[in-house]
């Protein structure tokens, strides 16, 4: 029959492992539910779309505002040309104001070049993360099968390691559980090797290794508190 600190480290070791498990089901599960790669991409996607269509918006707005632009500017010209002002003054400023309607035609034309360039650059952008994103799901669901096996094997050995963890810890005798739950230092066991406490490198006394050897009681490290094992 296992001696109570025995049975009291292959409980921690139980719990350890549990604990592992957990955290691999949940990290699976979690990944299973949202790729963290493809949701980075896709918050992506979405802010290059949210760039594409407010660039898109810009061009429109300048190709509605040049076109409006151009009309006044042909209406002045064509007015300028019709021979019905004769006033020299008044075809003096209006000549001035076409040259100057014109000037900033050129303008806006040249502002709507850099605005296409940079309409250009964000459908490009788009292109390429959507790409980039299409190609992370396929990913994700040809590794979605795999990881769901993995999951399964892990809940499976996580019911074992429960159950076997209750098995022992319903072997252990009452005074020694008492022993082990009101241990504030973790792991609340330590093996002694060479005489050592492994968790604190402390030589454990003759009486000490003396108890441990017979095996029928608790002994605690006299340094760090914990309950000792022989290795």
């Amino acid at each position: 029959m296992a001696r109570p600190a025995q049975l009291l480290l292959q409980y921690q070791r139980l719990v350890d492992r549990e604990r592992v498990l957990r955290d691999d089901i949940e990290r699976i599960e979690s990944q299973l539910q949202s790729d963290p790669e493809v949701a980075a991409l896709e918050e992506r996607a979405a802010a290059a779309q949210a760039q594409q269509e407010a660039t898109a918006a810009r061009v429109r707005e300048s190709d509605k505002a040049r076109e409006d632009h151009r009309t006044r500017l042909r209406s002045r010209e064509k007015e300028l040309m019709s021979g019905r002002i004769r006033n020299p003054t008044e075809l003096t400023q209006m000549s001035e104001e076409v040259q100057h309607m014109k000037s900033r035609f050129a303008e806006e034309e040249e502002a709507e070049l850099q605005l296409m360039e940079e309409a250009d650059a964000a459908e490009e952008a788009l292109r390429a993360i959507t790409a980039e994103l299409q190609s992370a799901r396929a990913r994700a669901a040809a590794e979605a099968p795999g990881l769901q096996a993995e999951l399964d094997e892990l809940r499976s050995e996580l019911a074992g390691i429960e159950a076997e963890k209750d098995q022992i810890w319903a072997e252990v005798p009452p005074a020694a559980r008492t022993a082990f739950t009101r241990q504030r230092v973790q792991p609340a066991v330590a093996v002694v090797a060479n005489n050592q406490c492994t968790a604190c490198r402390v030589t454990v006394t003759s009486r000490g290794m003396q108890m441990l050897r017979q095996g029928d009681e608790i002994v605690h490290c006299e340094n760090c508190g914990r309950i000792l094992v022989l290795a």
